[in-house]
């Protein structure tokens, strides 16, 4: 890295090669991203996204006196290559003098197990072992080399699967106040300008060019045709539309929490009552978005619970004159009565409590005939 770049962040007369920093500033500014001291790991696996980041944090390193450490995750899914990816990211550790943090996980062994699939598998062991090594070495954000490109396919991909505005939102710059994506304004074709520029090798993952990945025939099939037949900017238009959105989101969020807490008659461990009469006066779009609140809350995720299941919620809680239960993926039962809904995470499968139920109808039944 050139020694005048980080002096030159602030002046409007830096070269072009650091364009990329004048726009990674700003998203730090805007966000709130880095304060004075912080400790960064940067997830770096060796792509030019990650190693562009890393570049990025040391480039603010005195500006905002910050600790940066890598952290590498071995998949282990392509062999020899995850192995010279490993072995890349630790050399690229030892050169800029930087704490490297390694892991190897049987990805395809833990996705099996827990009935995931390769993406979600890897994304689950990634983000627990960021978790474990920040926790460990004290590092209070941890960094990941998301780009524009990145958030503009996965806009696009979810658009396909039919999302709501919390899936169009896109990457979140800043989550939970400690996962931040400083690239997220810059785009693929600056990131690689980049690292050409100041010749930085990387490494290329080639399962990134494998089409049965849904998200590959986004990036290679779909944007390109959406670029030259319909808009050429499409990658900024669906970048913006996420964040127009995320700006919605946040919005709708304050307005669902106050609302839930006006509705809400109490909280126990596994359930959570709600004022019927209270509900039944919201707009659909804010009973929707509490009733998924609440399910999140007793389940500790939404896996599963589709607008389909919502809607038969609130079918079954407003307009359904029979039934006093429901049940929805995860052991969740809905329970409603004259002035008040419980959305419940049972402790045993939902089938044999069924069972148990119906068992007891037939001995009360059969009691009644008796007396009579």
């Amino acid at each position: 890295m050139k020694p005048n770049q980080t002096d030159c962040l602030a002046n409007s007369s830096c070269p072009n090669d650091t364009a990329i920093f004048k726009a990674i500033g700003r998203t730090i500014l805007e966000f709130h991203l880095l304060a004075p001291g912080d400790r960064v790991l940067a997830a770096v696996s060796g792509g030019p996204d990650s190693v562009a980041l890393v570049l990025s944090l040391l480039a603010f390193k005195e500006k905002y006196a910050l600790t940066i450490g890598i952290a590498h995750m071995n998949h282990r899914l392509r062999g020899e290559e995850s192995l010279r990816d490993n072995t890349f990211v630790q050399a690229l550790a030892d050169k800029l003098d930087l704490p490297f943090h390694g892991e190897r996980v049987n990805v395809k062994a833990y996705a099996k197990t827990h009935r995931l699939s390769l993406e979600e598998a890897g994304r689950d062991v990634r983000y627990r072992f960021f978790e474990q090594v920040a926790d460990r070495h004290g590092y209070t954000k941890i960094a990941t080399g998301h780009n524009k490109d990145d958030n503009a396919e996965l806009v696009l991909m979810n658009l396909l699967r039919g999302a709501g505005p919390k899936g169009l939102s896109g990457i979140p710059t800043l989550r939970d106040g400690k996962y931040i994506r400083p690239l997220i304004r810059v785009t693929k074709n600056q990131i690689l300008d980049f690292l050409t520029v100041e010749n930085h090798a990387y490494v290329f993952d080639s399962s990134n060019t494998d089409m049965a990945y849904l998200r590959n025939k986004i990036r290679y099939a779909l944007i390109p045709h959406l670029q030259s037949e319909y808009n050429p900017k499409i990658i900024d238009a669906l970048d913006r539309l996420s964040h127009i959105l995320r700006q919605e989101e946040a919005f709708w969020n304050t307005e669902t929490d106050k609302q839930f807490n006006r509705c809400l008659i109490k909280t126990e461990t596994s359930a959570i009552v709600f004022s019927k009469p209270r509900m039944a006066a919201l707009h659909p779009a804010l009973l929707n978005r509490i009733f998924r609140k609440a399910i999140e809350k007793v389940k500790h995720n939404l896996k599963r619970i589709s607008l389909t299941h919502i809607n038969d919620l609130v079918q079954f809680c407003f307009h359904a004159s029979t039934g006093t239960s429901l049940d929805l993926p995860g052991q969740i039962r809905i329970y409603k009565q004259k002035e008040v809904i419980i959305i419940k995470k049972e402790d045993r499968p939902l089938r044999e409590i069924g069972r148990k139920e119906k068992q007891s109808r037939q001995i009360t039944r059969k009691k009644q005939t008796r007396d009579q």
